[in-house]
């Protein structure tokens, strides 16, 4: 049967909107929810700040499940404590490499906190920012059936560019 011309098509109902933005908001928070502790550690708000050199990088796996295990030495800024040694850092590091870092309170990972550091610390939320960003506009589509105006779309498409900037300097700046 075909739809005639001025015929509106069928709404969403409210649970399969209520499921849809739900899942929506799984997709956009959980890249955020999975990077605080590191942005944190990035920006000095927690852990404690050193210096730490790579000591040795280790291929692991191989084909898809590849990946590169890098450790080292974690030396506290605290004038008399001792160095951490067999450190977690980052995958892009490389063998002989010393940077500003900050420890994780586990003790077994270390973060870097100069601009390299802080860039790659906020891929993530960028792009957790990038799916949000157009949920109010889609939601009041949805709901209202009223689009948004030429003002509201110019701002949106300013914003998702400014996060999927954002995003991709932070992978440039983590060497993915």
């Amino acid at each position: 049967m075909s739809r005639s011309a001025g015929a509106k098509a069928e709404r969403t109902s409210p649970t399969g909107l209520i499921v849809m933005m739900a899942m929506w908001l799984a997709v956009g928070l959980l890249p955020i929810g999975f990077s605080v502790g590191d942005v944190r550690l990035a920006f000095g708000l927690t852990g404690e700040p050193g210096r730490a050199t790579v000591e040795l990088c280790v291929e692991t796996g191989g084909g898809k499940g590849s990946g590169t295990d890098c450790r080292g030495t974690f030396r506290p800024d605290a004038p008399g404590a001792a160095p951490v040694g067999n450190v977690h850092l980052p995958p892009e590091s490389d063998e002989g490499e010393t940077f500003t870092a900050r420890l994780r309170p586990d003790g077994e990972h270390a973060v870097p906190t100069g601009l390299k550091g802080r860039l790659a610390s906020l891929a993530l939320p960028a792009l957790g920012l990038f799916f949000l960003l157009p949920m109010p506009i889609a939601l009041r589509y949805l709901i209202s059936d009223r689009r948004a105006g030429r003002v509201s779309l110019y701002a949106l498409v300013a914003s998702m560019a400014g996060a999927a900037v954002l995003c991709i300097t932070g992978l440039v700046a983590s060497g993915l």
